[in-house]
């Protein structure tokens, strides 16, 4: 990579930003490395930074084009357009432009996996009840297994994916907790951010929720419409948290800000602060929207889960207002076309669910077929590797996504029957 220093000043749409004179995350640009492309984002390094340095080979045409006022038509795409729109430009390989690739087979790491989710959930059950009970706290062992998932979603980011979906209400904070945890570093992972960066940003979404646990229970659980009263409580755990934290040896600062402010949104109807776009740090932004895509994808007292397809597109529909488009767009390329668990119908009626994403081929994930052509339940679960069959010259296609529970699938019984049983080829 060939690399020149310059001056702000002398900076041109077309150029590559390869390093900021100070770190990512202190600066407004959620991805590290972008070509710049509107004026807006000149304006914004020479806000933010004296100098960068420029990669001279992804560079391309430098000089300055008038910005381009976006159609109407396309600010009010619907969420599967954009899908599909996402599809041809990713279902080729990216080999070139992603930082990390699997090392390890799916069926290889998974054990380890699910050790590390095992322990991780032992620990956080443990370490909320010291907490709910006001015995001191050691985030040690919070950062050693944060440490460990990063480690594994690096060799290969579907495994532990796979057990987000293995959670269920009765530990509900405890499997979010971890979820978030995954979730966030899986995007961390798709977004190109070093592996310490991905250890705070983890850490954070990890005890994002620690505050919850001065929450009284009939609150936290309760399955109607929270009163004033209680809202005003259940709103207090994101202070209530960093304030249990803030004081804990080596807290890393970025992780505290996401345990501070996770309930922010883009447009100001967050809280604590009501912090506004750019003013919530790029961690704070990950984990927030992480946060509500595990939530409306997992049973609560008060709601049924929705599937990975749903939530993506309610969330979609609301972006402009909760979150940053370009991140809810990078999170929709980063858990594929057909997120795992996601039950979907072949073209000629057998159905399954998503047990794997193919990172190189993303319209051809490994299924784990439940029912046949005609409606019918299989004597056992037949595993289907898309990119196998087209391979051979047997083409198969997903003709739709359907939705959570559909024909009664319970896809977490699924995974945990038939998880393991995945062939070495995934």
């Amino acid at each position: 990579m060939e690399r020149k220093k310059l001056l702000v000043d002398k900076l041109a749409i077309g150029m590559y930003v390869a390093e900021l004179d100070r770190p990512w995350l202190g600066s407004p640009f959620l991805f590290q490395g972008f070509p710049i492309t509107t004026s807006k984002e000149l304006e914004q390094l020479r806000n933010y930074c004296e100098f960068v340095y420029i990669d001279l080979e992804q560079s391309r045409d430098t000089h300055i084009r008038p910005e381009l006022k976006p159609q109407k038509k396309h600010q009010q795409s619907r969420f599967d357009t954009v899908r599909v729109n996402i599809s041809h430009e990713l279902d080729v390989s990216d080999t070139k432009n992603r930082k990390y690739r699997n090392k390890i087979k799916f069926n290889q790491v998974l054990p380890k996996s699910a050790k590390i989710y095992s322990l991780t959930r032992k620990y956080l059950n443990k370490f909320f009840n010291d907490v709910r009970l006001g015995k001191s706290i050691n985030i040690t062992e919070a950062r050693e297994l944060t440490n460990r998932m990063v480690d594994n979603i690096i060799d290969n980011d579907n495994a532990m994916v796979l057990l987000t979906q293995l959670k269920h209400k009765d530990e509900y904070t405890t499997f979010h907790s971890i979820n978030v945890c995954i979730f966030s570093i899986l995007l961390g992972r798709h977004m190109g951010l070093s592996e310490k960066e991905m250890r705070i940003l983890g850490l954070g979404a990890l005890l994002h929720d620690i505050g919850k646990m001065h929450v009284p229970l009939e609150i936290l659980n309760k399955p109607g419409k929270l009163t004033g009263f209680e809202k005003k409580i259940m709103n207090s755990h994101p202070q209530m948290g960093y304030d249990l934290l803030v004081t804990a040896r080596d807290f890393p600062l970025a992780a505290l800000d996401v345990i501070r402010y996770h309930h922010e949104r883009m447009d100001g109807s967050g809280y604590p602060k009501g912090l506004i776009g750019e003013g919530i740090t790029p961690y704070v932004q990950i984990v927030a929207l992480v946060d509500v895509y595990d939530a409306i994808t997992s049973d609560r007292a008060y709601h049924n889960r929705i599937s990975p397809h749903e939530a993506l597109n309610n969330m979609y529909e609301r972006a402009s207002k909760m979150f940053s488009r370009d991140l809810l767009e990078k999170f929709i390329s980063c858990l594929g076309i057909y997120p795992i668990g996601s039950i979907v119908e072949l073209e000629e009626g057998d159905v399954g669910v998503v047990i794997t994403v193919n990172r190189d081929r993303k319209l051809l994930p490994t299924l784990n077929l439940v029912l046949d052509r005609h409606k019918k339940y299989l004597d056992r679960p037949k595993m289907l590797d898309l990119e196998y069959h087209e391979r051979q010259g047997n083409s198969i296609k997903i003709s739709k996504i359907l939705k959570s529970n559909s024909y009664g699938i319970d896809v977490r019984k699924i995974l945990m029957d038939n998880a393991l049983a995945i062939p070495t080829s995934v």
